[in-house]
């Protein structure tokens, strides 16, 4: 679930959501099949998303499930939305756009794990928050290639190589390099997404 998510919901609709969370692994168990070879439908994709589903159902079980207990509404309501991610997902498989293979690779952007590096405790949970923001930044400014190098940038901050996800989308290794680079030359230019670095590095540099 998102922190944007948490914080808009009341503390009785907070407390159904931290009672119910194991809903969640019971519907993925019985209506949805992980697989780790297809982004978006690996075991912490889904349960992210049965997560958000089930903050959804507390956020509108005062209005539309009185009368019900609370499990008996939040299961359709967190099958559902899997359904409809894991429609979703497998519909941009089938659509996912090409790129000329001589695109360069940017190499002045690094990838977001080397952010991380050299880093422990508080620092790490810091830049790791900044790195969430920007692909979240990203996610959301992002189309086409650009976005599926945004997408591309989040799994290599999860630790997985070009080849890993190379394999996860059945392309080449240079296709998501070619990613990468549209989604660095989308992002170079946008203001929000520099001021967003600006004030992790200033919050570096005053030791936050």
């Amino acid at each position: 679930m998102t922190m944007k998510n948490w914080i808009q919901m009341n503390e009785a609709q907070r407390a159904l959501v931290e009672e119910n969370l194991s809903l969640v692994g019971q519907t993925i168990a019985r209506h949805i099949r992980y697989n780790e070879d297809i982004c978006g439908m690996g075991t912490d994709d889904l349960y992210q998303e049965g997560c958000w589903a089930l903050c959804r159902a507390a956020m509108t079980y005062d209005q539309a499930g009185r009368g019900t207990p609370f499990s008996a509404y939040a299961r359709p309501v967190i099958r559902n939305h899997l359904l409809d991610h894991c429609r979703r997902v497998l519909r941009q498989r089938e659509h996912l756009p090409t790129v000329p293979l001589d695109v360069p690779v940017s190499e002045d952007i690094p990838p977001p794990e080397a952010w991380l590096r050299d880093m422990d405790g508080q620092e790490v949970w810091d830049a790791q928050i900044l790195v969430d923001q920007l692909l979240e930044h990203g996610r959301r400014t992002c189309t086409a290639v650009a976005r599926l190098g945004v997408e591309a940038l989040a799994l290599k901050a999860k630790g997985y190589t070009g080849a890993d996800i190379a394999r996860m989308y059945h392309t080449k290794p240079n296709h998501v390099g070619a990613w990468i680079s549209r989604a660095a030359e989308k992002l170079r230019g946008d203001e929000t997404f520099a001021a967003l670095l600006d004030r992790g590095a200033k919050a570096k540099a005053a030791g936050f």
